[in-house]
């Protein structure tokens, strides 16, 4: 149980837990807003991030104040728990992936994030360009020294410049593994693999005690206990309860674990519907669900267990380059009105329906949405309402804003490019016996296609840099 009051250094400062608030103070000079308003955003609500509700200045600080949900715990006590626990969590963190197609700098360190078993998972601190970060780490390196914090209890902070440090009092294959990954897929594929081995032998463990027993594990660990205190006179009513809710969450526990391999050979199977059902039987939540349809690229699937996660599954097929498929998407009957609205304007997104795209646009207020519509327009050469677009944009989110901007910018550059090369064959199809000046049009045609292609490079550049900052 997590204690009531706390501190957890992260990168850029130090959380001080007080009952169910987390509060993060922090220097203002780190911070490089013009009005402190330009932190809102960071309140909006994502199921993955704990609430912000409070930013406010004080004494030359900046004071963020987080809501913890009920029994939540650090993941910095995360190594106290079984194996089961910890390789279930390491695989619910590695499949959020928060990092992809984020706007925000997520701070990996442990104390940032919060657990609850099995596959709950939440994160604290977030910052968008004009808050202090920490990037003098690759998100594989921090994803890697989380993983094995998580499976080792090894210190995050000295994993990050050596995760080999985490095999030394722990010699393991699967550990090597994740040690060596060379990308975030490659890490998430060893993870699963780790969770599924301790999760089958784990699983294995209870079947072999309930045989022995003729009674659950759990279930009976918890009923010797109320036994036990009860023989003595020592439990009362509340006692009770406490030891029945944690009978049922251990039991939950190995519902789980009993289901886990029957949702795998479901998804490995392709029996979506199968899968969903067995994960209702597991307990999975509705995001967990949407999670790992997602994984396997089933976004319809995920669509109906969820449609109010209907902009998150238009990132994800963004994302993965399945944008195509968003004209076949439907969505179930409990979806509402709005939710339906929604489906059709990324339908008229991905169709390019210009009469809904501009009858929408004024009533549109979703960043991602605004950057779609955006791209939609500048993809197909209407620069003007591109740029109306990146206009509302800059008022909505200002690194998609940006984004957009920049795209515009090198589109431009592109057609000046064009331009310069068609003056530069136009030029060497002139008859030097007719046109004597045929050597200086040439020579300014192609100086004028250099300077031409220098903007479209320092252009890209610009693009790259804002994707890089939107997190696309």
């Amino acid at each position: 149980m997590s204690k009531p009051n706390q501190l957890l250094n992260i990168e850029v400062g130090t959380f001080k837990r007080q009952g169910n608030k987390l509060i993060l103070e922090l220097n203002h000079n780190q911070f490089r807003y013009d009005q402190l308003s330009e932190l809102n955003e960071l309140k909006q609500t994502d199921s993955r991030f704990l609430q912000l509700v409070n930013v406010v200045e004080q004494d030359q600080k900046v004071v963020l104040t987080y809501t913890l949900p009920d029994k939540v715990r650090s993941l910095k006590e995360l190594p106290q728990e079984n194996k089961a626990i910890r390789s279930a969590i390491a695989k619910e963190i590695m499949a959020q992936n928060v990092v992809a197609g984020s706007l925000y700098h997520i701070a990996l360190n442990p104390a940032n994030l919060w657990y609850y078993p099995m596959q709950h998972v939440w994160y604290a601190y977030r910052a968008n360009e004009l808050m202090p970060y920490d990037d003098k780490h690759s998100n594989l390196a921090k994803y890697k020294a989380l993983i094995l914090f998580c499976l080792t209890g090894t210190p995050y902070e000295r994993l990050l410049s050596n995760p080999q440090e985490a095999l030394a009092k722990h010699p393991d294959d699967y550990l090597q593994q994740v040690a060596k990954a060379a990308s975030l897929n490659e890490l998430t594929e060893v993870v699963n693999g780790i969770e599924d081995f301790v999760s089958y032998h784990e699983w294995q463990e209870v079947e072999t005690a309930q045989q022995k027993t003729k009674q659950r594990l759990w279930l009976s660990m918890a009923g010797v206990a109320i036994v036990a205190v009860l023989a003595v006179g020592l439990v009362h009513k509340s006692d009770e309860r406490r030891y029945q809710s944690l009978a049922n969450q251990n039991q939950a526990q190995v519902t789980r674990l009993k289901y886990n391999n029957q949702i795998q050979t479901a998804l490995n199977n392709h029996q979506w519907s199968k899968a969903k059902k067995t994960m209702q039987k597991a307990g999975y939540s509705k995001n967990s669900q949407v999670q790992t349809f997602l994984k396997h690229k089933q976004y319809q699937q995920a669509l109906n267990v969820d449609p109010s996660q209907l902009n998150k599954v238009v990132n994800a097929a963004y994302a993965k380059k399945d944008s195509g498929q968003v004209a076949d998407w439907q969505l179930p009957t409990k979806a509402t009105s709005k939710q339906k609205d929604q489906l059709k304007l990324e339908k008229a997104i991905v169709n390019y329906n210009t009469n809904t795209l501009n009858n929408q646009l004024s009533f549109t207020t979703n960043a991602d949405v605004l950057l779609r519509i955006g791209q939609a327009f500048l993809a197909h050469n209407d620069t003007q309402d591109a740029q109306t677009v990146q206009t509302k944009l800059a008022g909505v989110n200002s690194p998609k804003a940006k984004y957009l901007k920049a795209l515009l910018s090198l589109n431009s550059a592109k057609k000046e490019v064009s331009d310069a090369q068609k003056k530069l064959d136009d030029a060497n199809k002139i008859d030097g016996s007719k046109d004597k000046d045929k050597d200086k049009k040439v020579d300014s045609a192609k100086s004028d296609l250099k300077n031409a292609q220098s903007d479209q490079s320092a252009a890209q550049k610009q693009v790259d840099q804002a994707k890089h900052k939107v997190g696309d």
